[in-house]
């Protein structure tokens, strides 16, 4: 670092999410910023948010992944009955009916609860790999599987 002080695992996530992941989801056709990614499609929100864990500290950051998917239409008339829905839903947001929503480990044959771990010392290649595996091999189907 420019100023001497060694680097936080915030800063090694920032930077996995920048140099790797980012890039990852937009050579399968994802498109987005940050946390929150889109396939876009003409009649559904596909969406893949990053959740980080509450219990984040300067050592390490633990994140998961959830993914969502709307109809538009029917996201637009559930919009109507309950107004205080946003324009487009949130991936990391659980909105009943109104559309599907799955933590990613869900869909992994394992089926439960999944979490990275990035620290500022770790070499974050095996965690981008595994996200852009854990996205192509069971997100991505699971969204096509939920589109018109």
């Amino acid at each position: 670092m420019a100023d001497g002080s060694a680097p936080t695992a915030q800063q090694a996530f920032t930077s996995l999410m920048r140099a790797r992941i980012a890039p990852g989801l937009r050579a399968l056709g994802f498109k987005g910023s940050g946390q929150t990614y889109e396939l876009p499609h003409l009649e559904t929100w596909a969406l893949i948010g990053f959740q980080k864990a509450a219990r984040t500290t300067a050592g390490q950051v633990e994140f998961t992944l959830n993914v969502t998917v709307a109809d538009k239409l029917g996201w637009a008339q559930a919009r109507r009955r309950e107004p205080h829905l946003p324009a487009r839903p949130s991936p990391n947001t659980v909105y009943g009916p109104a559309a599907w929503h799955s933590h990613i480990g869900r869909l992994l044959p394992a089926d439960r609860d999944t979490w990275w771990t990035i620290s500022a010392t770790a070499d974050p290649e095996p965690v981008a790999r595994g996200v852009i595996s854990a996205v192509t091999e069971y997100a991505l189907p699971a969204i096509r599987e939920r589109r018109r």
